[in-house]
């Protein structure tokens, strides 16, 4: 099938989804179409991919939430997931001139989808499972969406829904607050990337850990991944100290609020942070732990 032909396809699967057919009729139909087995599948993902990027601008609503509901329907680490976000972060996203205004309507049209695509972006830009790798931030619009959706939607990445959505805890069994606290605390190490931007973004999650349910934001063994993250990335090579002190406190600033939102601080992981650099804000955290 040609690029012409593709998007013939596309067009038609917008005029069908954007009918008043009854939701759970397109839902099902949605799920046959872009079925991730069977033949073609790398096509399938393709035009999915054309499909949401045309329709993220658009604002289908319910295109949208039988995307989200597809993306519910696929396996943990899933390739075609990762190839379906890639796609739509390199095709989309970052050709936009100004993200945050293009896409300001998904959280209120679909709030599970908003949820899903944050978590996914997360898990796209995350810490190498390689500890001789370097982490690769998340481009400024990525940062800068995902400030803008949280703050104007604090319950974005809770547990329960609205409407005919579920909360993206709910339905992805995660959150993706700890992986967008894993860009926040590591991007004042790669100058290129710091910004403001990550300055808002982390406020906001901040606020999010003390405000909603700990156990929904923060996974066990978090803490401990993401002070162990630290240290190899501390290791790789010598930062500026200045980069080094204010990734420190933000890493500080985040121990404190997982502690003001009742999160136990056990004895290993107190081991562990005091293998970092000597820090004024962790210091005192660590002295006041009971």
């Amino acid at each position: 099938v040609g690029s012409i032909q593709q998007m013939q396809i596309i067009q038609a699967l917008i005029d069908y989804f954007s009918s008043d057919t009854d939701f759970s009729l397109l839902c099902s139909v949605f799920m046959v179409v872009f079925l991730a087995k069977g033949r073609q599948v790398d096509f399938k993902i393709s035009t999915l991919s054309k499909l949401l990027s045309l329709n993220l601008g658009q604002g289908h609503k319910t295109l949208l939430n039988c995307a989200a509901l597809w993306w519910t329907q696929q396996p943990p680490n899933s390739e075609h997931s990762t190839t379906l976000t890639h796609s739509i972060v390199q095709d989309y996203i970052l050709l936009l001139p100004d993200t945050r205004a293009a896409l300001s309507h998904i959280p209120t049209l679909s709030p599970l989808l908003a949820g899903i695509l944050l978590t996914y972006f997360s898990e796209l830009y995350a810490v190498p499972a390689d500890s001789s790798i370097a982490f690769t931030p998340p481009p400024t619009n990525l940062v800068n969406l995902a400030a803008s959706w949280l703050r104007e939607n604090m319950d974005l990445c809770g547990a329960n829904g609205q409407a005919e959505n579920q909360g993206v805890v709910t339905m992805l069994g995660r959150s993706p607050v700890s992986g967008l606290l894993t860009w926040t605390i590591l991007s004042p190490l790669f100058a290129e990337a710091e910004g403001l931007s990550y300055s808002k973004l982390h406020f906001t999650l901040l606020q999010h850990i003390t405000e909603e349910n700990l156990e929904f934001s923060i996974p066990g063994g978090y803490l401990s991944n993401l002070t162990e993250s630290l240290l190899s990335t501390l290791n790789l090579r010598a930062f500026p100290e200045t980069s080094i002190n204010k990734s420190l406190d933000r890493f500080g600033q985040m121990l404190q609020a997982s502690r003001a939102a009742k999160c136990r601080i056990e004895e290993d992981l107190v081991l562990l942070i005091n293998q970092l650099p000597d820090n004024r804000l962790i210091s005192i955290i660590i002295n006041n732990i009971s």
